[in-house]
């Protein structure tokens, strides 16, 4: 799971799967601002197709790969993400940045993945590894008393 984890913190772009009204899957790709664990942290404009399917349904499928690794993540997107680390992450990336005037132009998500599969199709014998993660350790949504209004 080391490995897993490892690979995702040096990913800077994941393919990142939703779907619409009709169940119909829709994937793009999307920045990953932020690791913690099995959480993963992304932002969208509250304008877009992806925000309006997350707010139907907050199920989610990520992808990041390079080379013969691959790590495919199942989960549920939640949009209480503490005001400063929305601050950080925008801080924190030039794209953010030049595509908005300000971070409270933008919604927040954190990706808590309930599955992990991890591939490593480099070695002789590839490798398969599957993750569930107990419920018991997803992080805790924050208190909302912690969260500041940003519109």
């Amino acid at each position: 799971m080391k490995k897993a984890f490892h690979f995702l913190e040096k990913q800077e772009d994941m393919a990142f799967a939703t779907c619409d009204k009709h169940h119909n899957p829709k994937v793009r790709v999307l920045e990953l601002m932020k690791t913690e664990g099995h959480t993963l942290y992304f932002a969208v404009s509250p304008l877009s197709e992806t925000y309006a399917q997350l707010q139907d349904n907050n199920r989610a499928e990520a992808l990041a790969w390079k080379g013969g690794i691959s790590v495919r993540l199942e989960g549920k997107v939640h949009f209480d993400v503490p005001d400063e680390t929305c601050r950080d992450i925008y801080n924190e990336s030039k794209l953010l940045q030049r595509l908005y005037t300000s971070y409270k132009e933008l919604a927040y998500l954190r990706f808590v993945a309930g599955r992990m599969v991890y591939y490593d199709l480099s070695e002789t014998l590839p490798i398969e590894n599957t993750y569930d993660f107990d419920k018991e350790d997803l992080p805790v949504a924050p208190d909302p008393s912690v969260l500041e209004n940003r519109k």
